[in-house]
């Protein structure tokens, strides 16, 4: 299990010094609850203390009776007691999610949760308080702790430590996830994961918050600014706020059905901020919901998307998504996209029908390709003078198309210009070398290698989609 880090905060120093389980600070005897949990992050945990008090102050600014639990008094029971009735809960802490380096099975008992101490204060083997390594300083109450779900299969320390549970919001409470790995679909270290990766991860940790009738926000770019945004704004669609908090980004925003069904959804966003290039920001929950609790009418900024889940290691994921997004490919089933599978003559004719919205034809100009799926965009390709088959009547619609080929099919798609530059070297008997370096000359393709291009190589259906991308990307 991680003991994960936070980093680029600001630099703050107060500590939370109480006898008690936790203290309050009323601010308006009616204003909603807000309850802020720190828990323990070691040496960084007096950064996280300040980092709840400037998170509190905003919500006493907005009327809310604020109720602080920090490190060393964290623990699962005081943590409970306190949330009971909140309308919003903020999360400062170490992040424990799914999908991540440690297992390769998501264990609910301890993701998805909060890190807290495993006793109140100081003791033998916690000298600080504020001690975070797992299970002899800090335990990971997960999903299971929340929903009140633990058995007895699950972890020792989480049923010692964790029990007692669910805990008990308010209705149509929201959780706010503040600087904690894994919450935004960030993990621990950059470069950042696959988008179906993010997704997943947000998905996860906000399962517990939907099925609970809650709202999930994460954030590691300015949580008291969007715990303000929540207070002040209680007849706003959830939506509208996360458009409005920091660091949202309309080019960036990717948006998917959450797995929990109904009206919920799962937002992420990959932006540049000064963390680093990564996932920082995300949501979980029915967009068009309020604060308040009601339903409105909302408008998204961007459809909904579209994932696979075998694209994750392809280095041409945004180009088969945007392929996806055009409605160029549906996959090629059970929601997968298989990347690295040749492309045929048929398939080829029908991404570039539906890229091009070609036309339909009544004429049937191939003999062999009676019983394939793809034979009207065959037909439709031919029509419009893109292919005369491969030899007379006949289309070989199964046969894997080659790079050269792909070159020609594009070239007379797109009505290259003919370029007089040879680009490349192998290439010289090739019959397709002049729609090659059309296709060089308009920016399209930079070969395989240094001065290659690889004629004779099938295509991928990721190379395909990088291929049309670059061609259509302007269009």
């Amino acid at each position: 299990m991680p003991v994960l880090s936070r980093f680029a905060l600001a630099a703050f120093s107060m500590l939370v010094i109480a006898s008690t389980a936790f203290t309050a600070t009323p601010a308006r005897a009616a204003g909603p609850k807000v309850v802020v949990i720190v828990g323990p992050v070691g040496t960084l945990t007096d950064n996280y203390r300040e980092r709840g008090d400037d998170i509190a102050d905003a919500a006493t600014a907005a009327g809310a009776t604020v109720v602080k639990v920090y490190s060393p008094n964290a623990t699962w029971a005081n943590v409970r007691a306190a949330v009971n009735g909140a309308n919003v809960i903020v999360y400062v802490g170490h992040g424990n999610g799914y999908p991540n380096p440690y297992s390769a099975t998501e264990n609910i008992d301890r993701v998805n949760g909060w890190g807290l101490n495993m006793v109140a204060g100081k003791d033998g083997d916690d000298t600080t308080g504020d001690g975070d390594t797992i299970n002899k300083a800090m335990v990971y109450c997960g999903e299971k702790a929340l929903l009140g779900t633990l058995g007895v299969s699950d972890g020792a320390t989480q049923r010692q430590y964790c029990a007692g549970g669910p805990i008990t919001p308010a209705a149509n409470f929201v959780m706010v996830y503040s600087n904690a790995c894994y919450t935004p679909g960030a993990g621990e270290a950059r470069p950042a994961p696959a988008e179906s990766v993010a997704v997943s991860r947000v998905s996860n940790y906000s399962s517990p918050i939907v099925r609970m009738g809650g709202t999930y926000f994460a954030t590691d770019l300015g949580s008291a600014t969007l715990v303000d945004l929540i207070l002040r704004n209680p007849t706003q669609p959830f939506g509208r706020i996360f458009e409005m908090g920091n660091g949202f980004s309309s080019d960036a925003l990717r948006r998917f059905a959450h797995p929990d069904g109904g009206s919920a959804e799962t937002w992420i966003q990959r932006t540049k901020p000064g963390l680093g290039d990564d996932y920082w920001y995300a949501f979980g929950g029915n967009p068009a919901k309020t604060p308040s609790g009601s339903t409105v009418a909302y408008t998204p900024p961007k459809p909904m998307g579209i994932s696979f889940s075998d694209i994750g290691s392809s280095a041409f994921g945004t180009d088969i998504i945007w392929m996806a997004e055009a409605g160029i490919t549906s996959g090629c089933g059970a929601g997968k996209f298989c990347p690295k599978g040749t492309v045929t003559r048929e398939q080829m004719a029908s991404f570039l029908a539906r890229a091009l919205s070609l036309p339909t034809t009544s004429t049937d100009f191939f003999t062999d390709d009676e019983v394939s799926g793809h034979e009207a965009d065959i037909n439709r390709l031919a029509a419009s003078g893109i292919t005369g088959g491969c030899a007379d009547g006949e289309f070989c619609p199964t046969r894997a198309v080659t790079r050269e080929q792909m070159a020609s099919f594009l070239s007379r798609a797109l009505g290259l210009p003919v370029s007089p530059t040879d680009f490349f070297t192998d290439d010289e008997t090739s019959a397709h070398e002049g729609d090659i370096n059309r296709l060089a000359a308009s920016g399209v393709t930079g070969g395989c290698a240094s001065d290659r291009f690889c004629p004779s190589v099938d295509v991928t259906r990721e190379q395909m989609a990088a291929f049309l991308h670059r061609a259509l990307k302007d269009a």
